[in-house]
């Protein structure tokens, strides 16, 4: 009886997987532990009013599910840890407004 009960406290330890929680970014270079419940990573984007000077907004996190996409927001979740790398953002035009007037005569 005492080895089923040992067998069976095993079992459930091996199929919880205890200490072994989803990581995933929250900035281009931190990431996090996930909480228990946790078991997806998301990236969130979307344009300001200065999308065009610093490029697009990023938010980076773990969620329970999926969040729903907003007007405007584009939203991709993925389930392997460190999946939700920050994304490449297009170099700004470094010509600035004193740049361009000093161009033209």
């Amino acid at each position: 009886m005492k080895t089923l009960l040992l067998t069976l406290v095993v079992v459930t330890i091996v199929c919880l997987d205890l200490g072994d929680s989803l990581k995933c970014y929250l900035s281009s270079t931190h990431s996090k532990d996930c909480a228990v419940g946790e078991d997806l990573c998301y990236t969130e984007t979307w344009c300001d009013a200065w999308c065009g000077v610093r490029g697009q907004r990023v938010n980076l996190g773990c969620a329970a599910t999926c969040p729903t996409a907003k007007p405007r927001v584009t939203v991709k979740c993925c389930s392997t840890d460190n999946c939700n790398t920050f994304p490449v953002q297009p170099k700004p035009n470094p010509r600035g407004l004193l740049s361009s007037i000093m161009d033209h005569p």
